[in-house]
């Protein structure tokens, strides 16, 4: 046997110490040989292919995640701003309005609706009359003697005073 540094060669030297190597004329063996597209697929350039191709998909994945979300974020955006935009026109609406109403001319208006008159000043209320007088039948004469007690009211606040509150009473009195 041949040696080399004191150390005998026992046939080929396969690495493995467990199995023996087989040679490749052998062709029936218990252990079947490893076939050639399972090392090419373990091969570190397809892995590196396999390993980018995950992170591209990763980056389209994050990408349009984050695309939808900045266009969900924007309409949500879009809309706030149409809200601000009708509160701000409601907002000098309201604005408008108090001027006027504080106004003197407009709390005149106001109180005059609200029946109040100045001092000294003789008010005279224009009753339209009813266009259909069977209107007026059918519900029961109550709007017919509404109107009349009305203007009776008004023209008993023209004697003013104390006269026109007794009468004023006394018309409530027997109505």
């Amino acid at each position: 046997m041949p040696s080399r540094g004191g150390i005998p060669i026992i046939g080929p030297f396969s690495g493995r110490l467990d199995h023996p190597q087989i040679p490749d004329h052998v062709l029936s063996t218990s252990e079947p040989k490893a076939s050639r597209a399972k090392v090419h697929l373990a091969a570190p350039d397809r892995l590196i292919w396999v390993v980018v191709g995950a992170i591209v998909l990763w980056g389209v994945w994050a990408f349009g995640s984050e695309l939808m979300l900045n266009l969900r974020l924007n309409h949500e955006v879009q809309t706030l701003r149409d809200g601000n935009a009708q509160l701000a026109a409601s907002n000098e609406l309201t604005r408008k309005q108090l001027a006027v109403g504080g106004s003197p001319a407009a709390m005149e208006e106001a109180a005059r609706k609200a029946g109040f008159a100045r001092p000294g000043e003789s008010v005279y209320v224009i009753v339209k009359p009813s266009d259909a007088p069977a209107a007026t039948a059918a519900v029961g004469g109550s709007a017919a003697t509404a109107a009349p007690s009305a203007v009776t009211r008004r023209s008993a606040d023209k004697h003013g005073g104390v006269i026109g509150t007794v009468e004023n009473w006394w018309r409530s009195l027997w109505h």
